[in-house]
Order: structure tokens, then sequence, then C-alpha cells
């Protein structure tokens, strides 16, 4: 994994370690792995939460511009650690799928760190 990837995918699972601890306002419990999933009401996102660190708040702002299907891939695959593999059998499709949509989450995400997203 190049230096810039391993520095996102750290980015990344420093997201996630901050939504899953805490108070639990906007802890994203659901996910399209769940049989109880239900799509997001419109206008809200699977992870609303307010963030003290510029580090994640950036990275929030960020992963709060993807579609609803790559937010869940982020949930599932950084905060529920659920292994792309399973991912892929869970949801019926190919692990590339699974794979292409991690990559296309990195893809922004290097976008939004060399012209940062804006708030």
């Amino acid at each position: 994994m190049p230096a810039r990837d391993q520095a996102i995918e750290a980015r990344l699972q420093r997201w996630a370690q901050w939504v899953t601890v805490g108070d639990g306002s906007g802890f994203p419990t659901m996910s399209v792995l769940h049989r109880e999933w239900t799509p997001p009401s419109p206008g809200t996102t699977p992870t609303l939460k307010v963030s003290a660190s510029s580090d994640v708040r950036q990275t929030h702002r960020a992963l709060e511009q993807l579609s609803v299907r790559l937010r869940n891939t982020v949930v599932v695959h950084y905060c529920h650690k659920v292994p792309l593999a399973e991912q892929a059998r869970r949801l019926e499709c190919a692990e590339s799928t699974v794979v292409q949509r991690v990559a296309l989450v990195h893809q922004h995400m290097r976008r939004c760190l060399a012209d940062p997203c804006a708030p």
C-alpha cells in the first residue's frame, strides 16, 4: 500500500475509533449488513457527530459527502471491522465490488486532503 494510502487508512481508522467511542450521539449502529437496516431519512447520514480533533472533523466532513452506499461501506469496514469478503457474502456481490467501494472512498479522501472539502 503506498504511503499516501496508509495515511488515509490511518485517518479513517482514527475517525472510526472516535465514532465508536463516546456518548453515543450519532453512533453508527445500522448498516447494510444488519437485517433490520433501513435507509436513513432524507437529509441524514449514518454518522452525525461533532468532533474535537480537526483531523477527525475534516475526515467526517469528507465522509458526509459520500453516497449512503459508500458511507455504509466505511462504517461496516472501519467501525464494525467486518472483513471485505464477509461484506461481499452478506451483500451477495463480488468481493471486488466491496474492494472497489473502499478504493472509491480512498480516492475521495485523497481529493479532500489535496483540496480540503468545504465545511
